[in-house]
């Protein structure tokens, strides 16, 4: 099965990043390579996929995260979300990597090596009292140093919102996570879904009122999401592209236009 999955994986990337020139050097960290394409010629399906989304979270995921932040006190919830961060770090010292950024990989590694022993499989953060403030990459990222364009909107089942490049990232990073590695055959799956789905749970549980916001006050909720996802995956690659200025980064989004059905509120996903 795990074979399987990396030559499928080994076909789509060459299939994405293939219709990509590599960059030259000079081309790394310009605003052109961070934009996110508004291109969504798949609307039809996407918004089919959209909706199946939606039913799901609605009936399955959004009633188990007001229960686990109901019944779960703060202090348990924030332990499950270090050690979930911390399990993150070998991705995001993979990626910083790749990237180039050989100082921010190396206290990506720090932390790793820190909060796993002293903060008890990373339970705890002592790393962040050390000065090692934590930050997260993946593959998706890395591909927008790259200069790999975005492609076309995607809505994935289950996945939510994406496109090409990201998707190309998530299945790189999937296959870099540490649980990927542990044990093997049932074990590995075993473990690797329960990640994924405890941190589905717990992302869910810091964004409940977030996502009501954002579905109460669009009229077009699927356009808001879209012009949102879009939005904020600009904003991360600005940053991890480590342009120099503010007004670098602003003048990314004087070019970002808005779908004009977007009226929800001016809202920050958690990522703690």
């Amino acid at each position: 099965m795990k074979s399987r999955f990396i030559v499928l994986f080994i076909v789509f990337s060459v299939t994405i990043v293939g219709c990509a020139k590599a960059p030259e050097k000079s081309n790394l960290y310009t605003t052109e390579s961070v934009k996110i394409s508004n291109s969504d010629p798949f609307e039809p399906v996407n918004r089919v996929v959209f909706s199946f989304n939606n039913i799901f979270d609605r009936l399955v995921l959004r009633p188990i995260a007001v229960v686990y932040r109901g019944i779960v006190p703060e202090f348990v919830r924030n332990r499950v979300t270090y050690s979930l961060n911390n399990l993150s770090m070998p991705i995001t010292a993979v990626n910083n990597v790749l990237q180039g950024k050989l100082s921010k990989a190396g206290i990506s590694t720090s932390r790793f090596l820190i909060n796993s022993t002293i903060g008890v499989l990373g339970f705890f953060d002592p790393a962040a009292s050390l000065g090692l403030e934590s930050e997260n990459e993946d593959f998706g990222q890395t591909l927008t140093v790259w200069g790999v364009p975005s492609g076309p909107y995607l809505v994935l089942p289950f996945i939510g919102p994406s496109n090409p490049r990201d998707f190309t990232g998530f299945l790189s990073t999937s296959l870099l996570d540490p649980m990927y590695q542990i044990g093997g055959g049932g074990t590995s799956s075993s473990l690797r879904t329960y990640r994924m789905a405890t941190g589905a749970v717990d992302f869910r549980s810091q964004n409940i009122e977030v996502f009501d916001d954002l579905q109460n006050n669009s009229v077009d909720h699927y356009a808001a999401v879209r012009s949102f996802y879009s939005q904020s995956r600009e904003s991360q690659a600005a940053d991890n592209m480590e342009i120099d200025s503010l007004d670098t980064e602003n003048e990314i989004f004087d070019d970002f236009e808005m779908d004009s059905s977007y009226v929800g509120p001016d809202i920050e996903i958690q990522y703690e």
